[in-house]
């Protein structure tokens, strides 16, 4: 998680308590926006604020080592207000090959940003609308190829101004934002998420939670009451879950119901929430200045589990030479309550002597993406005669996905 005094800080999952602080020299002021790396990599990636001197960058951070960082500058003014992933596929002839691109929203010049590393370059949508912007998702077509931007944006009274309080759309091939209108009179628009079936944001006054339902185009909400909604996620059993300021809020996906709400043991409120490896959702809190975790508890005796599955979507190469190298071995989905899910941790692997991941590791987590899909990274085969099992799951809670490589001499 980043925070406001140029720190980056590890939490380890097993131990709340036991925390890394990365105080990193070259870094500015730090802002709320952070994903690990879509590779499963041991790095970061995050928005930085600097002083009106500086160029504003999004960065790149290794989490071992001396912490090295790479910068991409925005303009001197800029701000980036939220990280997200958007995932393309750019391969051709029925042969899935994700490229990873980090997308932001910018207020100060009112632009969502697109940034590819792998191209280094930095792609701007300007927003016409008068608005503060606040967040950014993205839905993706079966294609994986065809993309549409989600946006909310708010009133501001400070220097620049702005007077619109929205839910914005850029469609495919549309070069101007459209405003959806989803929001009553005077509500004010936070956080957004979205995944192949509709779009959810958090807003206040009134303090509710806002499905937009892709198919159909219609909205539904779920009030709040008090509760003073913050970030949100999809868990991996299928639910919506929401930081607020009393709690954890739990909601079928469609909001079908009113919900339930989990108090934090130690009392304040909650503001950004994530899933872990081992499906548990971890949550800070900014009032007591902690970070907390919560096990969804099992379906009550007698009922049908509500856990997700990892499916195979796609498969690489079944047979390698040794020393070989060995692209996208394996594409794979998280699915619960029948759609994809995105933002879950699944746990990646190697069951082999001689096969690796490139980096050598033999166990990587890597986040879905907007389709609710991880791609494994290449596989470097090694100089062992073996039958190397890749598998792919969340965590150990339930059956990994598998497929065999089978690697012969040259």
């Amino acid at each position: 998680m980043t925070t406001e005094n140029k720190a980056v800080i590890r939490v380890n999952p097993n131990a709340g308590n036991s925390q890394m602080v990365v105080n990193h020299s070259m870094v500015p002021q730090l802002s709320a926006g952070i994903i690990k790396d879509p590779d499963g990599l041991q790095r970061v990636w995050f928005a930085a604020p600097a002083p009106p001197a500086q160029e504003d960058p999004i960065v790149i951070m290794e989490t071992t080592g001396i912490n090295a960082i790479q910068f991409y500058p925005l303009e001197n003014d800029a701000k980036a207000e939220s990280i997200k992933l958007r995932t393309t596929n750019v391969g051709s002839g029925g042969t899935p090959i994700p490229e990873y691109s980090l997308i932001f929203a910018e207020p100060q010049h009112s632009y969502i940003g697109i940034l590819t590393p792998s191209h280094g370059t930095i792609d701007r949508m300007p927003v016409s609308q008068s608005t503060w912007l606040w967040d950014v998702a993205v839905t993706t077509d079966t294609t994986g190829k065809i993309h549409t931007y989600w946006a909310t944006g708010q009133t501001r009274t400070t220097t620049p101004v702005r007077t619109e309080n929205g839910l914005y759309r850029r469609s495919p091939g549309a070069m101007a934002w459209e405003r959806i209108e989803v929001l009553r009179g005077g509500q004010k628009p936070f956080y957004v998420i979205a995944d192949t079936t509709a779009v959810w944001l958090t807003a206040t006054n009134p303090n509710q939670v806002i499905r937009f339902d892709l198919g159909t185009g219609t909205a539904r909400t779920a009030d709040l009451g008090t509760a003073i909604p913050q970030q949100l996620t999809l868990s991996p059993t299928g639910e919506l879950w929401v930081a607020s300021s009393e709690g954890l809020h739990e909601f079928d996906a469609r909001l079908n119901t009113n919900g339930s709400l989990v108090r934090l043991p130690n009392g304040g409120g909650a503001k950004g929430i994530c899933v872990a490896a081992d499906g548990k959702l971890w949550y800070t809190n900014p009032t007591r200045k902690t970070v907390g975790s919560y096990s969804v508890p099992p379906p009550p005796y007698g009922a049908p589990s509500r856990l997700g599955r990892t499916q195979i979507v796609a498969q690489g190469e079944t047979e390698a030479h040794m020393k070989d190298e060995v692209a996208q071995p394996l594409i794979a989905e998280y699915v619960a309550n029948g759609r994809p899910v995105p933002g879950i941790p699944l746990t990646c692997r190697i069951d082999a002597e001689g096969a690796a991941f490139e980096d050598g590791t033999h166990e990587r987590v890597i986040i879905t993406d907007q389709r609710g899909r991880v791609a494994l990274p290449t596989v470097i085969t090694g100089d062992v005669q073996e039958q190397a099992v890749i598998s792919v799951g969340l965590g150990d809670t339930e059956p990994h996905a598998a497929t065999t490589l089978t690697i012969t001499p040259a």
